[in-house]
C-alpha cells in the first residue's frame, strides 16, 4: 500500500501520524520518506518583468505631508 501526502511542515502533528498508523497493522513495516520540494526558480529577467508590470499596475502615489496616516489607520481599525 502506498499513500502520498502533500502538506506543509506546520501541518505535521500527532493526529496525522496516528491516522497513518491506523492504516497499517501493528507489525507492518512502514517507510516514511520526507522530501523538500523546491519551487521553480525564476530567472532575474522574469522577475524584472513581473516587477515592472506591478509598478505599472500600481504606480507610486504622492501624499501630502500634512495628512496624518496614523490617525487614518486608527479610524479604519476601530
Amino acid at each position: 500500500m502506498q499513500t502520498t501526502y502533500h502538506i506543509k511542515a506546520g501541518e505535521i502533528n500527532l493526529s496525522l501520524l496516528e491516522s497513518i498508523k491506523k492504516m497499517f497493522r501493528e507489525n507492518d513495516p512502514v517507510t516514511l520518506t520526507v522530501q523538500l520540494e523546491k519551487l521553480k526558480e525564476q530567472d532575474q529577467y522574469e522577475l524584472f518583468l513581473k516587477s515592472e508590470a506591478l509598478q505599472k499596475k500600481f504606480p507610486p502615489i504622492h501624499i501630502s505631508s500634512d495628512i496624518d496616516l496614523s490617525g487614518l489607520a486608527n479610524e479604519v481599525n476601530l
